[in-house]
């Protein structure tokens, strides 16, 4: 059963690489088709689009974790928390024994927890460093930015300005 799993694991992981090759292809040959319709040479618009959209086995490998960390064992695992928490808060609203009342407090606290720990799994991109702080990667130009390096904000501004 175990190797059954990692096979499936395996050919869904490779088939989610390719269809996130082919949608980074897509999206860098418009740019590049964009900036062949402006009189930029081929070569020349190939790599300006490449620059334009950022470190691409970066993003790559981030599409292809994003896209794989909703693993089985993550569905069934969602599913018996759920499941536990449930079970208590109807043990909790239907019982009368004190006792009783207790095993679904504790199974509805189980449940709870095992969700949390699950989305906080699920929610684990953000890189922490070894002194348990947040590093996020403000030194990245964000794809949005255009080539004179204007944020979307700046963009709009500057238009209603020339109007």
């Amino acid at each position: 059963m175990k190797n059954f799993l990692e096979l499936i694991s395996r050919s869904r992981k490779a088939s989610i690489e390719n269809e996130v090759h082919e949608e980074l292809q897509f999206h860098i040959d418009t740019q590049a088709s964009d900036y062949t319709s402006l009189g930029i040479t081929p070569e020349e618009s190939r790599v300006l689009a490449e620059a334009r959209f950022g470190d691409v086995e970066r993003i790559r490998s981030e599409c292809i974790r994003i896209s794989t960390r909703n693993t089985l064992l993550t569905w069934v695992l969602t599913f018996v928390f759920l499941m536990s928490l449930v079970v208590g808060l109807l043990v909790r609203a239907l019982s009368t024994e004190v006792n009783v009342t207790r095993v679904g407090t504790v199974m509805t606290m189980i449940g709870g927890l095992g969700i949390l720990l699950v989305y906080a799994k699920r929610a684990g991109s953000m890189v922490l460093t070894q002194s348990g702080s947040v590093r996020l990667g403000l030194d990245n130009s964000p794809v949005s930015f255009d080539e004179q390096g204007r944020t979307p904000f700046e963009r709009v501004k500057s238009w209603q300005e020339g109007q």
